[in-house]
């Protein structure tokens, strides 16, 4: 998330607080003190900022280059701050606004800012690490139930037919290579999303046979959409595991993934049992493993629908920020 708007909104109230405190205890008047304490403040902060952004573009900067380069900006930012107000003002050079008392509350008020920032990024960013952490635990939970019933199928289909056991294994092995790998990324596009569940489905199809039927919609325009890894995995786990595979006759899994308004929009939806039927409910671990990451990836900005298909079947649309 970009800082700079926050930044600016406590520079010009920490800004403003100097020039009251200036005008308070008799040094200079108002107005000078408002202009000459903005323009210095957001000197400042513009070399701040335009340092980070070009040294350390990607990552939290080291202490100490931190520390040089807040003091350089100190005294670029008052040089070129005062330079700016004189200028605004129509004054000429005046040693009394540039001297040592104005370099030294630009050092105290540079110090005092740099540290409010500096703390807050800090705690930001054990915040995030926690997140992620949380987020690798969650996406790494997941159901074994797949697993297990797919090596006892092919040990029965080795000993009664090879070549369609050789097929299920090349698909397991596809399967289990594409979730290790988007277990490492920290995101990932629907398009690999659907890949996943591509095999993933293609595995279930051989196991289950004409039981399972599946459709995947992707329009072309959402492939490159970014979403948490894994997100999708649970909730096609569940389609199948409570409410296509208790049913005799099998059913339908379909997953589509639309816009609204801004939005992205995925749905997954199957023609299984319902969760009524199944003896299950929206409140399993899969189910709630997804809301977790959603809510620690986008907050409030993205939510989870669960509804009873009335023909039979469970439908859940994710809905979170298109990205």
């Amino acid at each position: 998330m970009n800082r700079l708007p926050l930044q600016l909104l406590v520079v010009a109230g920490f800004n403003t607080a100097i020039a009251l405190l200036l005008t308070l205890v008799g040094y200079g008047n108002p107005r000078d003190n408002f202009i000459f304490s903005h323009c210095i403040g957001f000197s400042v902060l513009l070399i701040v900022d335009a340092g980070r952004r070009l040294l350390w573009p990607s990552r939290s900067p080291p202490t100490l280059p931190m520390i040089a380069l807040v003091a350089v900006a100190i005294v670029g930012g008052w040089l070129g701050g005062t330079l700016i107000a004189t200028a605004i003002l129509g004054q000429a050079w005046n040693p009394r606004l540039t001297g040592g008392t104005a370099l030294a509350i630009t050092a105290v008020a540079g110090l005092i800012g740099t540290y409010f920032f500096w703390t807050r990024e800090r705690t930001s960013e054990i915040e995030r690490h926690s997140v992620e952490a949380k987020l690798k635990l969650l996406q790494a939970q997941i159901e074994p139930h797949f697993l297990f019933n797919t090596l006892a199928n092919l040990d029965a289909l080795i000993q009664t037919d090879p070549q369609r056991a050789r097929v299920m294994l090349a698909d397991l092995n596809g399967y289990l290579r594409a979730t290790l790998a988007a277990s490492r990324r920290e995101r990932s596009t629907l398009e690999e999303e659907f890949a996943l569940l591509r095999g993933y489905l293609d595995v279930q199809a051989i196991r289950m046979g004409s039981r399972l039927k599946y459709r995947l919609e992707l329009p072309p325009a959402l492939a490159q959409a970014s979403v948490p890894p894994m997100l999708l995995q649970p909730l096609v786990e569940n389609a199948i595991r409570h409410g296509v595979e208790p049913k005799m006759e099998g059913g339908e899994v379909n997953v589509r993934a639309s816009s609204e308004q801004g939005r992205l929009v995925v749905t997954v939806s199957d023609t299984g049992l319902g969760w009524a039927s199944a003896g299950a409910s929206g409140d399993g671990v899969g189910l709630a493993n997804v809301r977790e990451r959603l809510a620690a990836a986008y907050g409030s900005e993205a939510s989870v629908q669960v509804a009873e298909v009335p023909a039979g079947g469970v439908s859940v649309a994710l809905r979170l920020p298109l990205a």
